[in-house]
């Protein structure tokens, strides 16, 4: 039933939602929850950003690290194939290899929103990326919406874990190092 469900909602959104403006939009979007791209935020943020900020930072490369391992893991364990390999005519508009369980995308994209939520006020146009992120990935034919929510899942429950742990770090004698 999941499988059916799966393909139901990859056809509704990969075919259904089809129009060329989109076609030139979701390549971009999908490239904001790429580990290069988040990257270069941190970086960014750990150079520019103010004392309490620039943890933002260094906590979304710990983030790019987990995500990273966490979801090869996955990928390797459940071996799914893409949907451009197991479903016929599958509007693929980039290239993608390897496994498709979980987006990596989704994964990293939602853990970098729960970072970022808790260093800025943007929390709904972090989630609004996340999940713009993730539907981009079903829309390029690259994710199932499995794939996605499963990412959104595990990229949370990382960024919440991070930020949690971070917290909870005592800070340096004469230091103010708060989240």
């Amino acid at each position: 039933m999941l499988k059916a469900v799966d393909t139901y909602i990859f056809g509704l959104i990969n075919k259904g939602c089809s129009n060329p403006l989109l076609d030139l939009i979701m390549p971009f979007i999908t490239a904001l929850g790429s580990g290069e791209f988040l990257f270069v935020v941190s970086v960014i943020i750990i150079l520019f950003g103010r004392k309490n900020k620039s943890r933002a930072g260094i906590l979304l490369l710990a983030g790019l690290t987990a995500t990273y391992y966490a979801s090869s893991f996955f990928k390797g364990w459940v071996a799914r194939p893409r949907p451009f390999v197991s479903l016929p005519d599958v509007r693929a508009l980039v290239a993608e290899s390897g496994f498709s369980f979980p987006s990596s995308h989704a994964t990293q994209a939602f853990m970098s929103a729960m970072v970022l939520s808790v260093f800025f006020r943007n929390r709904a146009l972090f989630f609004a990326l996340a999940i713009a992120v993730g539907f981009s990935r079903i829309y390029l034919g690259v994710h199932y919406a499995s794939d996605v929510i499963a990412g959104a899942l595990l990229g949370a429950a990382i960024g919440y874990a991070l930020t949690k742990f971070a917290g909870s770090l005592k800070p340096v004698s004469g230091a103010n190092n708060s989240l």
